[in-house]
């Protein structure tokens, strides 16, 4: 049967439309809203009650404005995890060194900025995943097993190549838009300010996804530093939350409170 000849004789019916516009919006939800975990599971915040939150940069490394976020960390007790480009992994080398030696965690964040990459199939996803891990593992002897994807989109396609890599995604529960050009310190810090709270996933960027400017996170980070102090809050690391996966992860990890 053609869907020519289907329903009422010229292409679908009310039903079927019906049953495609649903699916269509399904899935769309699915992949600009990562934190409804319709295709694959993610940690998107951490355990309450800790006073602990989670300080995430993406679309490094870079050696300027990277190592300007670790200047300003240095000082503090506040540790970070990055989530870094194969790409530029293979340019700048040595930031990855700095950022590992600093006691940073690390992480993945595609082998390029593909922003179709909720659409590639899950053997591309799982070959480019391995990829930026490879880059990281030469050059500091740490495979990375977190991964978030470019933009935060995933699919049923990303599920699968997710699984294939063996890696963890990882959302966020609060974010500063930085990776925005245009956007200013006061607009990263309203825009944090109400969701900077107890077991928060906080997003920034430590680079500009094109290298062509620099992330008003950066600047804002004093202030973002006082107002975890002034909140009782400490960021670490995400393996201090969680153990890094050595193989797929199930939903049930990601509620758990762990020891």
């Amino acid at each position: 049967m053609t869907v020519a000849r289907a329903g009422l004789g010229h292409g679908l019916g009310a039903p079927e439309l019906s049953l495609f516009g649903g699916w269509a919006v399904f899935s769309t939800l699915g992949v600009f809203f990562p934190w409804l975990e319709m295709f694959v599971p993610s940690l998107w915040e951490g355990p309450r009650g800790r006073r602990q939150v989670a300080l995430t940069f993406d679309d490094g490394p870079h050696p300027a404005t990277t190592r300007q976020v670790l200047a300003l960390l240095a000082p503090t007790r506040h540790r970070a995890t990055f989530f870094v480009l194969g790409e530029k992994v293979r340019r700048h080398p040595e930031v990855v060194r700095e950022i590992h030696a600093a006691g940073h965690a690390l992480g993945v964040h595609g082998d390029v900025h593909d922003r179709l990459h909720s659409f590639r199939g899950p053997a591309r996803v799982a070959a480019e995943i391995a990829r930026a891990q490879d880059a990281v593992e030469a050059t500091c002897g740490v495979r990375p097993r977190w991964f978030r994807p470019p933009l935060g989109h995933t699919s049923p396609l990303t599920a699968l190549g997710v699984r294939r890599a063996g890696v963890r995604v990882v959302g966020w529960s609060a974010r500063g838009y930085d990776g925005l050009r245009g956007r200013s310190r006061d607009d990263v810090l309203a825009s944090l300010r109400p969701t900077l709270n107890d077991g928060a996933i906080v997003v920034l960027h430590d680079a500009a996804e094109r290298d062509d400017f620099e992330p008003a996170g950066i600047s804002a980070l004093p202030e973002i530093f006082t107002l975890l102090e002034q909140r009782g809050l400490t960021s670490v690391g995400l393996s201090s939350w969680y153990p890094e996966p050595s193989e797929p992860v199930t939903r049930s990890e990601f509620r758990l409170d762990p020891a």
